[in-house]
């Protein structure tokens, strides 16, 4: 039996926005320098792609990103990228296979995603020897603190989700 690299498999995906989510062998993240990492990888890998990531949570064990794609291989480029250098600096892979991607119907979707992605991170979280207990707009590993201060940038856009409910906050914590 041969196994193909990831290198050669060729993702093609519809233009449009997607759940991206991916879970870790044990703990990907273990520590605040394993989220620091990930996510400046996050912002330096979005702008060289064809995407823009929408919302995003990041837990010990798994991580979630609410993706558009403008063209039709960005999301390979961006997770390609993402998880060559985080298995780099981890000095191995963390995560269990390959990503999944679900394509989203329309904004109603997407918005409903970006709801459930900021509201998973309300509950105690244990990382290593800390544990986080956070409030909606505490945790530090998600874009919710983003929506709140309307937040947007080459990387993230928080207002395209956001402008669809008059009151995005109520929205996520209701």
């Amino acid at each position: 039996m041969v196994f193909m690299p990831a290198k050669y498999r060729n993702k093609e995906f519809a233009i449009g926005t997607y759940h991206i989510f991916q879970v870790g062998k044990g703990v990907i993240f273990a520590d605040d320098t394993d989220f620091q990492k990930y996510l400046s990888n996050l912002r330096r890998f979005v702008p060289e792609t064809d995407s823009k990531i929408l919302a995003y949570c990041l837990l010990p064990n798994s991580l979630d990103l609410l993706v558009r794609q403008s063209t039709p291989r960005a999301i390979t480029k961006l997770m390609r990228k993402l998880t060559t250098a985080y298995s780099m600096y981890k000095k191995g892979s963390p995560f269990r296979g390959v990503y999944k991607a679900k394509l989203l119907a329309g904004d109603r979707e997407a918005l409903d995603t970006s709801r459930q992605l900021h509201r998973v991170s309300l509950t105690t979280t244990k990382i290593g020897p800390l544990q986080i207990r956070s409030t909606f707009s505490s945790y530090p590993y998600s874009s919710y603190r983003l929506y709140l201060d309307k937040y947007t940038s080459k990387w993230i856009d928080t207002l395209e989700l956001s402008r669809l409910v008059p009151d995005y906050q109520r929205f996520v914590e209701a």
